[in-house]
Formats: structure tokens, C-alpha cells, sequence
């Protein structure tokens, strides 16, 4: 009783962070769960609006987002040769400014960020995703 117990336990916790590591958008991007959020690190052939889809899909797929919710940019990407390509995304704004997005490409290098998550799933059309 103990194991199964205890077996239960583990696979709950586990079942987050490998159903995260199982996510792949296009074979290149990697996602990690965040509170509340996700941090996708990678690279596509679309730019900013490949991220941003991904983004939205796993906010509605694992998460539970409406398309009516705003996603934002958390942690933005470091610019600059050699620095990680990694961005992290949030659905609660709490200590950001959010900052609406015109134009697309610059918008993950800016903290607070943010896209309707309706609006960010617009861009997936010609993209590959493990729920389209």
C-alpha cells in the first residue's frame, strides 16, 4: 500500500516536467514549466511569431488559457552572440508593466510583453504543433 502510495506521489510530481520536456514545436523548441507560465528555448525557421505560437498552444493545451487570456513575456531573451535563446513566458502579469506588441519580432527581448493568447494562436497556421 506504502509503494503504490508512494508510486502515485512520484509519478504526479514527474507528470508536469515530462509532460513539458514531451511538447516539441517543430523538433526545436524545448519547453520547461514555470509558475504559471513556461520557458521555451530554441530555435524555428518563423522567428518571433513560431515562439510566440508555441507560446499560446502550450498556455491553452497545458495550462488551461482562454483565448480571451493575455500571455506575457516574463523573462525576455538576451540579445547578443553566444547568449541563451531562451524566452519565459507568463499568463499573471504581477510585477511586469505589460507593454502591448506591434511589431512581432523585437517583442522577446521586452519584459512585459504581451499578446492575447487568441492572437498569438493566429500565427500558427503554417507551423507544426504537437496538438494542430
Amino acid at each position: 500500500m506504502k509503494r503504490s502510495i508512494a508510486a502515485v506521489i512520484t509519478a504526479t510530481l514527474l507528470a508536469g516536467p515530462l509532460a513539458a520536456q514531451g511538447y516539441p514545436a517543430n523538433g526545436r523548441l524545448h519547453f520547461t514549466p514555470i509558475e504559471n507560465g513556461v520557458r521555451i528555448e530554441g530555435r524555428t525557421d518563423h522567428g518571433a511569431r513560431a515562439i510566440w505560437c508555441a507560446a499560446a498552444d502550450y498556455a491553452r493545451e497545458q495550462l488551461g488559457a482562454r483565448s480571451d487570456q493575455d500571455i506575457y513575456v516574463s523573462e525576455p531573451q538576451v540579445r547578443g552572440f553566444g547568449q541563451p535563446n531562451a524566452v519565459s513566458f507568463t499568463l499573471d502579469p504581477t510585477g511586469l508593466t505589460p507593454s502591448e506588441v506591434f511589431i512581432v519580432g523585437p517583442s522577446l527581448t521586452r519584459q512585459g510583453s504581451r499578446l492575447s493568447v487568441g492572437h498569438a494562436l493566429s500565427f500558427c497556421p503554417d507551423l507544426y504543433l504537437p496538438n494542430r
